[in-house]
């Protein structure tokens, strides 16, 4: 356990729980979690599970009613076909990504992971033995990974390359002219596997909607592995269920390494997760256009705090600003900001604006800012943040 970081969003998670029991007023924007309610329908099938007595052991890699949901939703939602023997349950999409780490990389492996990244997969990867390498995705291009940067991070011991798009910390979307570029990339390099992180597919802000590396490159199919859930397009987190489809002799390895250890998904969830993934998919249009309300409302207010920059996100939930002008300056109580921990423990502090700082996903200078909340919540952060930001000489 010592080889796994500890994440300073729980140090920043603690103080704002110390001032909430002292009375005062936390915006909470450090969660990366839907305001929204998980939609009647979905809640409805996973009572009716209860009531017609869903509640055994189920099989180990998913029912196949999970796994047919799944599949139908690849063909609907991505143009892609699996099989059962394709497709894996987990407990959710973080066991999804250690899972696969624990299945396939061992000591002397290394796992190319742009960053900015979402944190559990630097844990994964240590846990497992591997090396994480990270490749820095710069401002400048919008925190999109260029085919450039992963290739000079490729040596004969890489054994994965992680793409997340949408990106959760920074709403980067890689469109299909930069896939295709790390897709004509890759195809030098066999041996290396891929895995897309898809879980934010269904909050894309382009008109011209989503699109993974297999739908530009369907020959990498034998050595891509998709994660997905239905965490973040149902408002689903605490239901827990994720799910990977790939080369069938990697889901099964993966399958095992979850039979060791959560033995099967839920049962209920998963009779939920079916409904979610088959019935009527117009809510999650309609939260869409929603969030990207709210993307605007954070990006056009952050855009006139002349210390901070940002950078426009184009899916997911999540503003990632530059916060590198703060650094340097003084509190009102004269403490010295040298770091986006700092920045972020400032705006807490003084503002009670909860957020994560950069350094947590492999990028300091940044804070992330999860705008998964109202447009009254949102409008009050931002004058919290310029409040904070103003008070710093």
């Amino acid at each position: 356990m010592q080889l796994i970081p500890r994440s300073p969003f729980l140090d920043v998670l603690r103080a704002a729980r110390q001032l909430e029991a002292q009375g005062k007023s936390v915006i909470y924007l450090s969660v990366g979690e839907p305001d929204f309610a998980t939609p009647g329908n979905i809640k409805h099938e996973g009572i009716r599970a209860i009531e017609r007595g869903d509640t055994r052991y189920t099989a180990m890699d998913g029912t196949p009613a999970l796994k047919n949901a799944i599949i139908t939703k690849f063909q609907r939602d991505n143009g892609l076909d699996f099989r059962p023997n394709e497709v894996t349950v987990t407990s959710g999409g973080t066991q999804a990504i250690f899972n696969s780490m624990l299945a396939t990389v061992g000591p002397g492996d290394e796992v190319i992971l742009p960053a900015p990244f979402f944190q559990p997969y630097l844990s994964a990867i240590h846990f497992a033995g591997g090396t994480p390498v990270l490749v820095q995705s710069r401002e400048e291009n919008g925190f999109v990974p260029t085919a450039d940067d992963i290739e000079a991070a490729i040596t004969g011991n890489t054994r994965w390359v992680i793409l997340n798009s949408p990106s959760n910390p920074t709403g980067a979307v890689i469109d299909p002219a930069n896939l295709d570029e790390i897709a004509r990339m890759l195809r030098k390099y066999p041996d290396v596997m891929i895995l897309s992180d898809d879980i934010y597919e269904s909050i894309v802000f382009n008109d011209e909607g989503f699109s993974n590396i297999l739908n530009v490159a369907p020959d990498l199919r034998q050595r891509t592995v998709i994660l997905n859930g239905v965490s973040k397009a149902y408002a689903m987190t605490g239901w827990r269920v994720g799910y990977l489809a790939g080369p069938s002799p990697v889901i099964e390895a993966i399958s095992q390494v979850s039979a060791s250890s959560t033995f099967t998904p839920c049962s209920i969830t998963q009779a939920a997760a079916v409904e979610a993934l088959t019935g009527s998919q117009e809510l999650v249009a309609e939260r869409c256009q929603i969030y990207k309300k709210r993307r605007d409302i954070v990006f056009d207010g952050i855009s006139t705090i002349p210390e901070l920059t940002i950078v426009k996100p184009q899916g997911a939930f999540y503003a990632f600003p530059g916060c590198a002008g703060l650094l340097g300056r003084k509190t009102p109580e004269g403490k010295t900001i040298t770091s986006d921990l700092d920045v972020a423990l400032h705006l807490l502090e003084s503002e009670g604006l909860a957020v994560v700082n950069g350094t947590a996903s492999g990028t300091p200078g940044y804070i992330r800012l999860a705008f998964a909340t109202s447009d009254v919540i949102l409008h009050d952060a931002i004058r919290r943040l310029r409040s904070a930001c103003a008070k710093l000489v």
